[in-house]
């Protein structure tokens, strides 16, 4: 049924609600229409239909009192909304209790028994709160429910009592043989408790044998529309004719029981009308919503797919980190000419000179000994030094070989044949080294992937129907809502919804309400849309940190520059991390800034995709390494901060060092390593610190450090900042680049560019 049909029964229906008179007044009428209406505010046809059902029980001045109460509550509503002011779902109700009630007070003021008529406007002010409360969730998932979406305990029992609230406003219809409500009575329980479990059908029975005991029935029938309900729900796996049957057989039995109640009260024709209602029904409207079961079941499957995409990701991970071994084993460098590569060097010119010469037996034969200690000779000096000179060559051998030069010259030109192939070979070697890490860090982040995605659970808790019920009373429709759990055991809300009306929410106030329910500060995940309007979204919200961040930069470009070759960059992770990145590249100028810009820009769009800090350092390393032509290197200098737990931890390749200033002290964080790119295997320096409320970070890079003159150019640095006493970053930044150009006499021999970011307590 889709959501218009619904909103026109809805309205329909009050028009049998609204004949629920009590003791001269009708505050069923009034509670439905001010339920409905705060619901979705359309009140034409709603307000008609229920002053319609009203004038069938009441006279024309009470159905005008209430159809003024109406008009009152919802110009009064339609007005506060306009305004800008939000009431809650209790406060409307209270507005439209507190209208029913003055309305009701004005018709007996000028009595003589004025007294009483006070009490029973209270009362029916209370009556008409009670009421709108008791049926708003019932109504709402009767108007907002998906296919197979799951009653919350609050909706079943605000079910029931709606079904037993139509079956006391039923009719007799002038039928003396049988009672109509008695007769839909049954029917409604018997197909509440058939399609929806033992649970509602039980409800259902208590809410419409209160609703007969109010009309005259003996109060027992509570309890036995209650046992017929749950055995409704029983034998509902039997099929639609035997659940009827079973209904009927159990209703005659419990007759017989007690003859008082049912026989003679003619319950049983009754009780046969109900039956033979609820099997006309087409079998396709009686499909048993099982939705606990589809609900486990759902949960075991993303469970199973869970683990196959975790064993799976594994496997990828453990494919790509044998074929790093095997990249490894390849990539072995050769550090020089070795043993035999010189021997054969030898060989093979002695070989073609001595081959065709004259004084071949001679050398070879008569001076084999003395021939061979000299060739051995040569041969240590051209492992030595890489090259013979004709120094290297002993007297006598140089006087009696007739092509001693021409023999000294061919073997240095076939040594430097042999290191340009070794230096090629070891390039070569290096390639597949950085081919290795790259392959290796790639494993290891898919095997972290691999547990966090198996470690995030669903958390099944009450919670979820409180959050749904908190956003369907601002009028959001939630067709999904999900609490997961991370590693770490923090929550996330993954929310699919749309708003109703029309209107539009923010990400931020959502996360404000389903806040207020886990009694957790929450906050929009990083890609979660900021506004929820009518089209269907899907959301994120996440724990919110502790702690925040406040930035500031400052910087200057070297003298004769346009631009400069430092650059930076800030990021928040949706992990909760701050991330400060400073890049210096090699030089200065265009080429310096490209280098610098595209660092800044890889670790970048690694951090954000999941890469942990140093497998991103190591992979941007050997991408620069693979670069044979490149001879332009940058700097990496990053800092996260963990704004759940407040701890820092530094990350430096080639980077400047870095500097906490805390209240009374200032820290240095030394860095040792060389730029990105120089090398395949690198030591990064790794520092973790703990920060408090109003610590600061402060990074630089070396063109700040070089201005000043003393030896010690970090203490010097670490002087200024305990002089400093202002607390905002930016000028934290800017002191520090004054006094640094004011230390080097205004000349900006090189790039310079100072970050500080501080971390303060959420208020």
């Amino acid at each position: 049924m889709n959501e218009k049909r619904r909103k026109i029964l809805a309205d329909v229906l009050g028009l049998l609600i609204g004949r629920g008179c009590m003791l001269g007044m009708n505050p069923i009428g009034m509670g439905y229409f001010l339920s409905v209406y705060v619901q979705e505010p359309r009140g034409l046809l709603l307000g008609a239909c229920v002053l319609l059902g009203m004038s069938t029980a009441m006279e024309e001045t009470e159905v005008i009192k209430y159809a003024l109460s109406m008009l009152v509550t919802a110009v009064v509503l339609h007005l506060a909304e306009h305004t800008g002011k939000r009431l809650s779902t209790e406060l409307k109700y209270a507005v439209g209790s507190g209208i029913g009630a003055v309305m009701a007070l004005t018709g007996g003021m000028f009595t003589v028994h004025y007294g009483t008529y006070i009490v029973m406007a209270v009362l029916e002010g209370i009556l008409i709160f009670v009421f709108a409360r008791l049926l708003q969730g019932g109504i709402g998932y009767f108007l907002y429910h998906r296919k197979k979406e799951a009653m919350s305990s609050e909706e079943m029992v605000s079910t029931g009592i709606l079904l037993g609230t139509a079956a006391y406003c039923m009719p007799d219809m002038g039928l003396t043989a049988i009672s109509v409500a008695a007769g839909l009575s049954y029917f409604l329980v018997l197909f509440m408790g058939y399609k929806y479990g033992p649970g509602l059908g039980a409800i259902s029975g208590a809410a419409c044998g209160i609703a007969l005991a109010f009309q005259g029935e003996a109060v027992v029938i509570v309890g036995i529309l209650c046992v017929l309900g749950i055995g409704a729900g029983m034998f509902q796996e039997t099929g639609k004719w035997w659940t009827g049957l079973a209904f009927m057989v159990t209703g005659i039995s419990i007759g017989y029981l007690y003859a008082d109640t049912l026989i003679e009260m003619e319950s049983v024709k009754a009780l046969l009308l109900g039956c033979l209602g609820f099997l006309c029904i087409p079998g396709k409207y009686l499909k048993p919503v099982s939705w606990n079961r589809e609900e486990e079941g759902d949960r075991y499957v993303r469970q199973n797919i869970q683990l196959l995409t975790k064993n799976k990701v594994q496997e990828f991970s453990d494919s790509l980190q044998r074929l790093s071994g095997s990249f490894s084993k390849l990539a072995r460098e050769r550090q020089a000419v070795s043993y035999t590569d010189v021997n054969e060097i030898f060989e093979d010119i002695s070989g073609r000179f001595c081959r065709s010469c004259v004084r071949r037996q001679c050398c070879w034969g008569e001076e084999y000994d003395y021939t061979y200690a000299a060739a051995q000779d040569m041969f240590l000096a051209a492992r030595k030094q890489g090259y013979v000179a004709m120094e290297d060559v002993p007297e006598k051998f140089n006087s009696q070989c007739v092509r001693a030069g021409e023999f000294v010259e061919e073997t240095n030109y076939l040594l430097q044949r042999m290191r340009e192939g070794l230096s090629f070979e070891n390039r070569l070697a290096e390639s597949r080294e950085a081919v290795a890490g790259q392959l290796g860090e790639m494993a290891r982040m898919m095997k972290s992937f691999a547990s966090d995605l198996y470690e995030m659970k669903e958390v099944r808790t009450k919670l979820e129907e409180e959050m749904i019920e908190r956003l369907r009373k601002s009028h959001i429709d939630v067709q999904k809502l999900v609490i997961m759990e991370r590693k770490e055991k923090r929550k996330e809300i993954h929310l699919m919804g749309r708003m109703r009306l029309g209107r539009c929410v923010t990400a931020r106030e959502i996360a404000v309400m389903l806040g207020q329910v886990m009694g957790r500060r929450l906050k929009p995940a990083e890609q979660t849309k900021t506004v929820l309007g009518r089209e269907l979204e899907v959301m994120v919200f996440i724990e919110d940190t502790p702690y925040k961040t406040l930035t500031g930069v400052a910087r200057a470009t070297k003298e004769g520059e346009e631009v400069s070759g430092d650059n930076f960059s800030t990021i928040s992770l949706d992990s909760g991390e701050e991330i400060l990145i400073l890049s210096d590249g090699m030089g200065s100028g265009e080429r310096a800034n490209e280098e610098s810009c595209l660092v800044i820009e890889l670790l970048e769009h690694f951090l954000e995709a999941g890469f942990d800090k140093e497998a991103a350092v190591r992979m941007i390393n050997s991408t620069y390494a693979l670069q044979s032509e490149s001879q332009s290197f940058s700097t990496i200098d990053l800092g996260s901060i963990d704004l759940y737990t407040g701890e820092a931890e530094f990350l430096k390749l080639g980077g400047a060092a870095s500097f906490i200033k805390r209240k009374g002290s200032v820290s240095c964080i030394y860095a040792d390593a060389l730029p990105v790119g120089m090398f395949q295997q690198i030591e990064l320096v790794r520092q973790k610190e703990k920060l408090e409320d109003g610590d600061y970070i402060v990074m630089l890079t070396d063109g700040i450090l070089d201005c000043f003159q003393e030896e010690d150019k970090e203490e010097a640095v670490a002087q200024v900042l305990e002089e400093i006493k202002s607390l905002n970053p930016r000028e934290i930044a800017a002191c520090i680049l004054e006094r640094a150009l004011e230390a080097g006499e205004n000349r900006n021999g090189d790039d310079m560019t100072v970050l500080v970011a501080g971390l303060w307590e959420k208020a």
